[in-house]
């Protein structure tokens, strides 16, 4: 069994968890978006409850997909030349932040003030966790490496 097969099975079991958790940020990001267009009174208790439980999913799940992605990368030998080393996979993280963000902005467009306040200090330390943990490990790990030159 070669260096490479030893990981083929956790790579695709991997990959499996990846999609899974797309999915699943994409259901419930339609879902609060459902739900905030179509509820009648936005001032109940448990309309803001749903709200809050469905974001907090949501959060959850986009960091642990965030985590999953970063971790096949520990595995990658060679990097084409081209994709300037790691920067793909921040302007990613980039774009996951900002996803959850969004959320944010939906509940102060659709006035859930203190619903939009709440969940910004959650994602704000989602954010500060994911940092500390995902991208520090990601960066310190693709700094230390010494990459493979491409075969000419």
């Amino acid at each position: 069994m070669t260096e490479k097969q030893k990981y083929e099975e956790y790579l695709s079991h991997n990959k499996v968890i990846v999609e899974v958790l797309s999915l699943i940020c994409g259901f419930l990001f339609t879902s609060i978006t459902i739900i905030l267009t179509f509820v009648q009174d936005g001032n109940g208790i448990l309309v803001q409850a749903t709200i809050l439980f469905l974001t907090l999913i949501f959060y959850f799940s986009l960091y642990v997909l965030l985590d999953n992605l970063e971790m096949v990368f520990h595995y990658i030998e060679e990097i084409p030349p081209m994709t300037l080393k790691v920067r793909p996979f921040f302007n990613l993280m980039l774009i996951i932040y900002l996803f959850g963000s969004s959320t944010v902005l939906m509940f102060l467009l659709f006035k859930f003030l203190y619903l939009a306040i709440v969940c910004a200090a959650i994602w704000l330390i989602f954010i500060l966790i994911s940092i500390n943990l995902t991208a520090r490990r990601f960066y310190k790990q693709s700094v230390k490496r010494v990459w493979k030159k491409a075969a000419s």
